[in-house]
């Protein structure tokens, strides 16, 4: 059995790596530039791959949504199985990936496209196999957990704190899908396609991040006895289905509250399982390229559990059916939502709509003002 490798980098190498004792030959790698180390492996044209018969397998670590989109679906079109670790791309185009695969009878598989080197998405497809799935979400992103963590545990500023996150390579030079809630709302929006049997589309997703927050908040929440963490949250509705990204407070006692550094917890909730949590690394080399290699082996023994994905049928995005209580602190002078109680500096409303929240705290951001919020996890 032979793979190739679309992108050579920190995912693409890791995969590598891994698949070194499958049996499964990477024939072929896909990149720009040069790299003598892999001698006639190597290229820069993908007609090479398609061409090549032998390869049954593409899996694509390259990122971003083009021309990671247009390699995966000439790859199907040419009769190649396909797996990626893409979450944005993913996200946008599943549900056309998945149709084309399943036209074609092969394989489209993307574990480490949320989760990084967590076994979420093959473990939610279990679940949702046996018992109804009534909700999921938590910590998805590595980079605003160390910030906050920074901040909570050892009173730094945010700004220091973002400035060591991209000295060590846990943040990008321009950070915003971490602390803006993109690069989580990818991972939601996936989520949520898989736990309830359709496609719900991203841009749909409110997202509220970290950007804003400063120790002013840190103070407050530790008054109430509360830790802040970033979460992407979808749940069942009676119409269908909500998600969501913003940052929640959870108390003393909880998973959340004891999860260091850049590590991920996520957790679904349904009739008959409960609650089941799964922690660990979202992301890194060895991590997120061993559930690459493991999508690979896993199609090329036959046993690929995302083709039992569906996809096809719309997820609305029912936000306003979804109350909850929220912690307000910045520019909210006539925000006109009731205050239950203060929080130091800030406020704590009464329970609101998240897409009534999302749409006044956004409107503020849009018109130049500052705000913090954060739902009280229930």
């Amino acid at each position: 059995m032979k793979a190739a490798l679309y992108g050579y980098g920190t995912v693409g190498r890791g995969a590598a790596e891994a698949l070194e004792k499958s049996g499964i030959e990477v024939a072929r790698v896909l990149g720009i530039g040069t790299m003598p180390e892999l001698g006639d492996r190597f290229t820069t044209d993908i007609n090479d791959v398609l061409a090549d018969d032998s390869i049954s397998i593409a899996a694509e670590c390259i990122g971003g949504y083009e021309p990671a989109h247009s390699y995966l679906k000439a790859s199907l079109e040419s009769g190649k199985s396909v797996v990626s670790s893409n979450k944005q791309m993913i996200s946008r185009y599943l549900r056309e990936l998945v149709s084309i695969a399943r036209e074609k009878g092969l394989s489209i598989a993307f574990s480490a496209a949320a989760g990084g080197g967590i076994p979420w998405l093959p473990n939610l497809i279990r679940c949702g196999e046996a018992d109804d799935i009534t909700g999921l979400g938590g910590v998805m992103n590595g980079t605003t957990n160390f910030i906050l963590d920074e901040m909570q545990s050892g009173g730094r500023d945010f700004g220091d704190v973002l400035r060591e996150a991209q000295a060590l390579g846990f943040a990008e030079a321009d950070p915003s899908a971490d602390i803006d809630g993109i690069d989580v709302r990818a991972k939601i929006a996936i989520s949520a396609d898989l736990a309830f049997d359709g496609f719900l589309d991203p841009e749909t997703v409110p997202a509220l991040g970290i950007r804003f927050i400063t120790m002013e908040d840190v103070e407050n929440f530790r008054k109430l006895g509360l830790i802040c963490r970033l979460t992407g949250r979808a749940e069942r509705t009676e119409s269908g289905a909500a998600a969501y990204v913003e940052p929640m407070l959870y108390a003393a006692g909880s998973a959340e509250w004891a999860l260091p550094g850049a590590g991920n917890l996520i957790s679904l909730e349904s009739e008959k399982y409960g609650k089941l949590s799964f922690r660990g690394p979202g992301a890194g080399r060895g991590p997120t390229g061993c559930n690459v290699a493991l999508d690979i082996i896993d199609i090329a023994q036959g046993r690929c559990i995302f083709d039992r994905v569906n996809c096809q049928k719309d997820i609305v995005n029912g936000t306003d059916e979804v109350l909850r209580r929220y912690y307000l602190r910045g520019d909210i002078d006539g925000i006109g939502f009731s205050a239950e109680r203060r929080a130091g500096s800030g406020v704590i409303t009464e329970p609101v709509s998240v897409s009534a929240l999302h749409s006044a705290a956004s409107a503020i951001i849009e018109k130049g003002g500052k705000i913090f919020a954060a739902s009280l996890a229930e």
